[in-house]
């Protein structure tokens, strides 16, 4: 049989095409790869570093930054504020001295003694939510000063039932020495005393040194929902006359 010289002419162009497109890569198109996903810019965000704090009694935050090494405690006082340096006191490990004042550093709380200064114990602040601890501020919604001898009750209380007495579980009371709002507060409570179901409320009332009624929290703060609670943030209003 003769092939026709056109089909070979054809065949051969055929073969020629399929070969070209083999060395080009080109007879069987690859997948694009995939563009690589740019790096996230790094965060602007600068953790500050963790100071031990510490409230007391009287409603002030106390922050420290204490350098067993070299034997100084400082009083970090906020923004803009001068810090008060305390020098550790001979053959001591963690008690400090500035001025009369004397300070005693103790895992659980910062106690100061002397000066013209009640001695006082303040109860370190938790770092998380701990349970048996509530903590948090107290401001008021007017501008008004406080009178030192100002005293702000904290109470946390079952409010489950809405034809009874609110249960008192447990309560605190600051009382101010100058010092203004937003007042800072650690309650501590019996944990076995929170059952399931329950609902749990803090309140505040806040009188003057004369006993009057000066200021109170009018809504419902509930807390212990969900296990224990962190900060809170408890805002007085002027109370009625």
């Amino acid at each position: 049989m003769t092939i026709p010289r056109a089909a070979l002419l054809s065949a051969a162009a055929i073969a020629a095409a399929m070969l070209a497109a083999c060395a080009s890569g080109t007879a069987t198109p690859r997948p694009a790869a995939a563009a690589a996903t740019p790096a996230p810019p790094p965060s602007e965000i600068v953790p500050l570093p963790a100071r031990p704090a510490y409230i007391c009694p009287n409603g002030r935050l106390v922050e420290i930054r204490e350098d067993r090494a070299a034997g100084t405690l400082a009083f970090v006082n906020g923004a803009g504020a001068p810090e008060t340096t305390a020098f550790r006191a001979a053959g001591t490990a963690a008690t400090y001295v500035a001025g009369e004042l004397t300070i005693a550093v103790a895992p659980e709380a910062l106690t100061l003694a002397g000066g013209t200064t009640a001695a006082m114990a303040c109860p370190r602040r938790p770092a998380a939510p701990t349970p048996g601890t509530l903590w948090g501020t107290i401001d008021k919604r007017d501008r008004m000063a406080l009178p030192e001898g100002s005293r702000a009750r904290i109470l946390l209380a079952d409010v489950s039932r809405m034809d009874a007495a609110a249960e008192e579980i447990a309560a605190t009371t600051l009382t101010t020495v100058g010092n203004q709002a937003p007042l800072h507060f650690l309650l501590t409570y019996n944990p076995s005393r929170i059952a399931p179901g329950r609902t749990y409320a803090v309140s505040v009332r806040l009188t003057f040194p004369d006993g009057r009624l000066a200021s109170v929290t009018d809504t419902v703060n509930r807390v212990l929902e969900d296990g224990p609670a962190g900060p809170l943030d408890l805002l007085l209003v002027p109370a009625r006359p």
